[in-house]
């Protein structure tokens, strides 16, 4: 590898700091490689809730013509041809391959974030290009090796340019380092603009009116001109495609400030008492990931909704909000809410498709201000309580401890007919192997 000539346009130097781009090979198709090594080389693709379309591909699957988002139904005919793989979507499986990726990526640098569940964005300073992309590669047959899952990593001066270099490295499937200028005008020339990190496709549209058609064109648009087009974030994407860092590594992700769970039915629900169960169960969900961001929620909404693509009957959406007097983590007294709310908003007749639950007027809980009407012992036992149910179902697995009200059949899940075991979470599902 030659030389590296780190100079932005603008004639600023950014000697030895890089940011590189972590990203996880088709992700949830090589998750459930790992674990049937037998599919290696062959067509695998992974299914949405219920099992509607496909949201993810092998390479061999791309190959074969599948398209991402296609209905299930549509590609059957090379599914069978083709002879693909198809499993459900086995989202317990993949959250936790993702945390033993990131742990791996956590251990080896200090400035980390992980910006989804298949990539992390990761802060470097180094003595060359050259013994970074050594120390890269090195780091890539380590996660390959531990976990079994191939990635791709993208080097480069901002988070923006990063993006751009993993699009390369992963058609090369290895590492890519975006930082010599010739390579750096011929990537930027590459990409079409609407696929730039920040851009989109709502604003190709008014960028190709104005003669903008990729990455390069927008790199050396007037800012001025830019910031008519859109917010002051093209502005800060011009500056990244120019090698200045407008967007930093943030290692410590925001609470989130609103918690939402919602999900389809495996058929229509008609009746009361199984909406209940669907509802205490999103519930539960719902204060788990509360209590996980240290938060208390004083607003919890509950809607349903029927099936939109129906012919038979049309779209009805209901919903409701109520206010808590008290901000709250407990799960039981979430469930007793959020069923008053349902009974409020339920109509016989339609056929449920869809049961969506909202906890908003999110507060840190360390900091919640009680009122004198607060019981202060009750919080108390409730909160001992919830570090009980919490600890149990982190050590055993989910649902070992749970609220009668969620079920125990739940027939109302999704449905999900071709999932793999969670060979990696559950005692029972543990991968057997005979010698």
């Amino acid at each position: 590898m030659g030389s590296c000539d780190l100079r932005n346009t603008q004639g600023l130097i950014n000697m030895g700091k890089y940011i590189a781009l972590i990203d996880c090979n088709n992700f949830y198709a090589s998750c459930e490689r790992v674990f049937s090594p037998s599919l290696k080389n062959k067509p695998v693709v992974v299914l949405s809730n219920n099992d509607g379309c496909v949201i993810a591909r092998s390479a061999e699957a791309k190959m074969a013509g599948i398209k991402m988002g296609e209905p299930l139904f549509k590609c059957k005919d090379i599914i069978k041809k083709e002879s693909v793989k198809v499993f459900s979507s086995n989202y317990t499986l993949y959250a936790d391959m993702s945390n033993r990726v990131m742990s791996i990526i956590k251990n080896h640098f200090q400035d980390v974030e992980v910006y989804s569940i298949d990539e992390a964005f990761v802060s470097i300073e180094a003595v060359s290009v050259e013994n970074l992309h050594e120390e890269l590669i090195s780091l890539r047959s380590k996660i390959l090796k531990w976990t079994g899952i191939p990635v791709s990593i993208g080097v480069s001066t901002t988070k923006t340019l990063a993006k751009l270099a993993g699009r390369k490295a992963k058609k090369n499937l290895g590492v890519h380092c975006l930082c010599d200028s010739k390579d750096f005008t011929n990537a930027l020339r590459e990409v079409k603009v609407g696929s730039v990190w920040g851009v989109g496709r709502r604003l190709e549209k008014k960028f190709f009116l104005k003669g903008v058609y990729d990455a390069y064109q927008l790199s050396v648009l007037d800012h001025k001109r830019a910031r008519s087009l859109g917010s002051v974030n093209i502005v800060r994407t011009i500056l990244e495609l120019n090698g200045v860092r407008c967007l930093s590594i943030d290692s410590i992700p925001d609470n989130k400030r609103q918690i939402t769970t919602s999900r389809a039915f495996g058929s229509l629900v008609y009746t009361l008492d199984v909406l209940q169960e669907a509802v205490s169960a999103y519930i539960s969900r719902a204060a788990e990931k509360l209590r996980i961001q240290g938060s208390s929620c004083s607003t919890i909404t509950v809607a349903l909704s029927t099936n939109r693509f129906s012919q038979k009957e049309s779209y009805s959406f209901f919903v409701k909000t109520e206010s808590l007097i008290s901000s709250t983590d407990s799960t039981s007294k979430l469930v007793s809410v959020g069923k008053r709310i349902l009974e409020s908003i339920f109509k016989k007749g339609p056929g449920y498709k869809k049961a969506h639950i909202f906890l908003s007027g999110l507060e840190s809980s360390a900091s919640k201000q009680y009122s004198l009407e607060d019981d202060v012992a009750s919080i108390a036992k409730d909160t001992n309580l919830m570090r009980v149910l919490d600890r149990l179902n982190v050590s055993y697995g989910r649902d070992t401890l749970k609220y009668a009200s969620t079920g125990m059949s739940r027939d109302w899940l999704m449905k999900r007919e071709r999932k793999s075991p969670s060979y990696t979470t559950n005692w029972s599902e543990i991968l057997t192997i005979q010698l």
